[in-house]
């Protein structure tokens, strides 16, 4: 860190841009990759390309069955969510090396993913004596914890099963 804060500022600017610079290329170029999942203990095979479209669909005819088409639906997408999963870990791969884990470090710093998908806050606990937040009323999503694991901390308000002792 230099004394001045603008020279500091500027080479995080010059970092993130060449970080942005090569996230657009590895974009680029993941989206002419293509990614395989298989069904079916590889009777039914599924290939993906990096923009989600199917560019291959391979069934094994002993699959076929008139009778049971659910059969046949079911490896057919057990195949392609195969694909989409191997694809999102190329492409999470890849930008976790062009960014040298910085992606993690965003998520960690920004909340938690919940079970449902939402992002919730991670605020850091507060100092003995401070104010109390205006947040501290509010009730936590579901399935997240309070600092205490359990809710909200007692005597500072909200529903969580603390509040409620």
């Amino acid at each position: 860190m230099s004394d001045n804060p603008s020279d500091d500022f500027a080479v995080l600017a010059r970092r993130a841009q060449r970080i942005r610079d090569s996230v657009t290329g590895a974009q680029s170029e993941l989206a002419t990759t293509e990614a395989t999942g298989h069904g079916g203990g590889g009777l039914v095979r599924a290939t993906v390309s990096g923009r989600g479209r199917i560019v291959a669909l391979d069934i094994d005819p002993s699959v076929i069955d008139p009778q049971a088409p659910q059969t046949l639906s079911e490896l057919v997408i057990e195949a392609v969510d195969a694909a989409n999963e191997a694809m999102a870990a190329q492409r999470a791969e890849r930008m976790n090396e062009l960014t040298g884990g910085l992606a993690e470090i965003v998520d960690q710093l920004h909340g938690a993913r919940l079970p449902t998908g939402r992002v919730a806050p991670i605020t850091p606990a507060r100092r003995p004596g401070s104010r109390p937040s205006p947040l501290d009323g509010l009730p936590l999503p579901p399935g997240v914890p309070g600092p205490n694991g359990h809710g909200r901390p007692s005597g500072r308000g909200g529903t969580g099963a603390d509040s409620a002792r």
